[in-house]
C-alpha cells in the first residue's frame, strides 16, 4: 500500500498550502484508494473480448435484447483496494445497444448483470453486440470526491469559502492522475462524475423510485453517497466502439451491505 501512502503525503502537502489544519483533517480522510486502468504494463483487466458465463447459464437478455459483454476483472491480480473483492473473477454485461437504459428507472433492473464464480468462455448469440479485446494494466491512485458530492457541500456549510478552492485543487489532482486524453476507466474509489453524484441515483432507483421522483434530504443524500460505492467505471472508448455520450460514462456501483452481483448501473452523458 506504499503507493497510497506516498500520494496521501502529496495530498497533505497540497492541501496544506491552501487550507487550515482542521479543514485538512476533514478533507484528507475522504480520499479513497482506486485503480486506474491504462494501456501498457502487465494486463490485469480485460475489456471486451471472449465473454465468460457460469456453466449452463443462458445468455443474459433484457426485454428480448441480448446484453453485451463489457469485460472481465480478476480481482486477485489487482492492488488491494478497500471496498473491492480481494479475489474472484467477475464478468460485466450491459444492454449496450440503443436505446440504452440509464439506470434511472426501477424497471431497468436486469439491463445489466454481474457474474462471478466458476466462469467459462461462452458463445454469444448472433444478435449480441460483441466488442474487441482490450487488455489493460492497473495503476493504483488516491481518488478525491468531486465537488458535487454531498460531503463537500456539507463541508462548505461548515467552512465557508472552502469549496471554490477545493474545486480548483480537484481539477489539478485529476490532471495529475489522468495526465492524458485516455479513456477514464477505473475500479473503486470516487467516481469521475460528468453530472450529479451517482450514489443517490442508485439508492433511489434500486429502492423502486425513479430518479428525482422522491427527493432526498441533505442527510439522505450524504448517506446514499457513502453507502453506494463505485465498483467499475467505464468511459467511452474508440478502441472498443463504446460511445456512451460526448462525453459519456457508465458506473457499476454496489451497496456496501450487498454482493457485487447486486450492483446498480448508472449512465451519465452530456450529449
Amino acid at each position: 500500500m506504499d503507493h497510497f501512502a506516498a500520494q496521501r503525503r502529496r495530498l497533505r502537502s497540497l492541501f496544506g498550502v491552501f487550507f487550515a489544519p482542521e479543514v485538512i483533517g476533514t478533507l484528507l480522510p475522504l480520499a479513497r484508494p482506486a485503480v486506474r486502468l491504462v494501456s501498457g504494463g502487465e494486463a490485469a483487466v480485460r475489456l471486451g473480448g471472449a465473454p465468460l458465463l457460469p456453466p449452463g447459464e443462458p445468455w443474459p437478455a433484457w426485454r428480448g435484447r441480448p446484453l453485451g459483454h463489457l469485460g472481465t476483472v480478476d480481482f486477485a491480480r489487482l492492488p488491494e483496494v478497500p471496498g473491492l473483492p480481494g479475489e474472484g473473477t467477475f464478468a460485466f454485461y450491459y444492454a449496450s445497444e440503443l436505446p440504452r437504459p440509464w439506470g434511472d428507472d426501477p424497471g431497468q433492473r436486469g439491463a445489466w448483470r454481474v457474474y462471478t464464480g466458476d466462469l467459462h468462455e461462452a458463445e454469444p448469440p448472433e444478435d449480441a453486440q460483441v466488442f474487441p479485446h482490450c487488455a489493460l494494466s492497473a495503476e493504483p491512485f488516491l481518488s478525491l470526491p468531486a465537488p458535487q458530492e454531498p460531503l463537500l457541500q456539507r463541508l462548505e456549510s461548515v467552512y465557508s469559502g472552502v469549496l471554490p478552492v477545493y474545486e480548483q485543487l480537484h481539477v489539478a489532482w485529476r490532471q495529475h492522475i489522468w495526465p492524458d486524453d485516455a479513456p477514464v476507466h477505473q475500479l473503486g474509489g470516487w467516481p469521475d462524475l460528468l453530472e450529479r453524484p451517482v450514489g443517490p441515483d442508485c439508492h433511489s432507483a434500486s429502492a423502486g423510485h425513479g430518479t428525482g421522483t422522491a427527493p432526498l434530504s441533505t442527510d439522505e443524500l450524504a448517506a446514499a453517497a457513502e453507502e453506494w460505492r463505485l465498483v467499475l467505471q467505464l468511459d467511452s472508448d474508440e478502441r472498443l466502439g463504446w460511445h456512451w455520450g460526448e462525453p459519456g460514462r457508465i458506473y457499476f456501483c454496489a451497496h456496501r451491505d450487498e454482493s457485487l452481483e447486486s450492483a446498480w448501473l448508472t449512465l451519465q452523458a452530456t450529449a
